[in-house]
């Protein structure tokens, strides 16, 4: 995984947030995401990236830090 590779995620995140940055430990319903906007958007990475997300993964991500640091730990295998 490269760095450069969480920042264009990170820039993406905020792009479909609507953001100038990403407080990781706010809640993704503060950021008026819900589930299937997650799942829209874990699928999107997946097909860019090469990674996947299980059903329950995705159910149990609570913040944006919870679902950077799952893409991070993909990204690192």
């Amino acid at each position: 995984m490269s760095a450069d590779q969480m920042i264009e995620i990170r820039k993406l995140f905020c792009e479909r947030m609507k953001v100038e940055t990403i407080d990781e430990a706010k809640s993704l319903k503060d950021f008026g995401l819900d589930s299937l906007d997650v799942v829209e958007m874990c699928l999107d990475l997946e097909d860019k990236y090469g990674i996947e997300f299980s059903p329950e993964e995705l159910a149990e991500f609570k913040t944006v830090g919870d679902l950077l640091a799952s893409i991070e730990k993909k990204l690192a295998k």
